[in-house]
């Protein structure tokens, strides 16, 4: 296992170098920069160009295939602990909070602030396990928000992010859930709903700039990581996930939905098509093309199924890419030719084509 390791051996060493905490042993040098480069870095996207340049110390120069797969290896496998480490210290605060309550016999009161329950919770062994645990993968990288319970008025809750993977036009980035690497711009309309790309200028503390209709729209960054930003009457979003697609819809429903005409991108329910896939109520576009490749291997008709459910599935990916401002990506088109085979043409002499050359015709 990769936690056998006991607990001290978890804690922040005297140096406060991170790397030497978080990494199996054994890792290496790369992974330790790498540690040290996601650790000091909040208000930017790094490409995996810039990652293998720092882990390899290139200065620059163009890095190599082995290299880019070698630091692409190296940084999910550093996020990956991080979320072992925060999934530990999550175990580790329930079980503080059942010593607490058996302690002192009754559960937290949440009409008030409970201080009884509060100063019981931190002296616990396990929950101060779990803070330095939490100021472990903190340091590299986690986010907590605080939102709405829907359905209970007043309540909150928080959730928490991690640093996340974006691959645009081909190349793969890794950023802060705050820090977007694509924005659009959505519009509500008799028609449906409308997704317009923008190109990010820059990012700072507090803002981002987006250009959008030839201006630069100055956008809140908080605002834009929670759910959405407004600029100029035009709503930026930079997280198409299905519950802001969801709220988009019930918007739009109640400004044209009495018109009784909906468009056919919007004519399936938007709960029925999850339902049907059963992708959770945030999904994105890998989350529906993922859970429509599992169904479809039961659905299909060449597989047990029939033409109808598959026919069903195909609306439903549509429907959910379609309230995402996405589309399915193309088939592939079929290979002909076996992997690895190589065809040659041989190019032959006109004359050496005309019947019976080579050969005598008559004994």
């Amino acid at each position: 296992m990769p936690w056998a390791e006991p607990l001290h051996a978890l804690l922040m060493p005297p140096n406060g170098r991170l790397s030497v905490i978080i990494m199996s042993r054994g890792a290496g040098q790369i992974e330790a920069r790498i540690s040290d480069l996601f650790a000091g870095t909040r208000h930017r996207a790094l490409s995996i160009d810039d990652i293998t340049d720092h882990a390899f110390a290139l200065c620059g120069r163009t890095p190599t295939r082995a290299q880019r797969l070698s630091a692409t290896r190296a940084a999910h496998r550093l996020l990956r602990r991080v979320r072992e480490i925060e999934a530990r210290a999550d175990k580790l605060r329930l079980q503080a909070r059942e010593q607490a309550e058996k302690a002192l016999g009754r559960p937290e009161r949440m009409e008030e602030y409970d201080v009884e329950f509060k100063q019981r919770l931190r002296s616990t062994s396990a929950w101060r396990a779990a803070e330095r645990l939490r100021g472990t993968s903190s340091r590299i990288g986690v986010w907590d928000r605080i939102v709405a319970v829907e359905g209970k008025r007043g309540w909150r809750r928080t959730e928490t992010d991690h640093w996340c993977t974006t691959t645009l036009k081909g190349r793969l980035f890794f950023h802060p859930p705050d820090v977007p690497v694509r924005v659009w711009a959505v519009s509500l309309g008799r028609g449906g709903i409308t997704w317009a790309e923008t190109e990010i200028a820059k990012v700072t503390a507090r803002n981002v700039m987006a250009r959008y209709g030839g201006t630069t729209a100055r956008l809140d960054r908080r605002r834009l990581w929670y759910w959405w930003a407004f600029w100029r009457g035009v709503r930026f979003v930079s997280s198409r996930t299905g519950r802001i697609a969801a709220e988009l819809e019930r918007l739009w429903w109640e400004r044209y939905g009495t018109t009784g005409s909906v468009p056919p991108s919007m004519q399936m329910p938007l709960a029925e098509a999850m339902e049907l896939l059963g992708v959770p109520a945030d999904y994105t576009k890998q989350d529906v093309l993922t859970a429509f490749r599992r169904k479809a291997k039961e659905a299909h008709p060449d597989l047990g199924g029939t033409a109808e459910m598959f026919r069903k599935l195909v609306e439903a990916r549509d429907r959910l890419l379609a309230a995402l401002g996405t589309s399915a990506p193309p088939p592939k088109p079929p290979r002909y030719t076996a992997t690895g085979a190589r065809i040659v043409y041989r190019s032959r002499r006109r004359s050496q084509s005309r019947l019976g050359f080579g050969r005598a015709l008559l004994p």
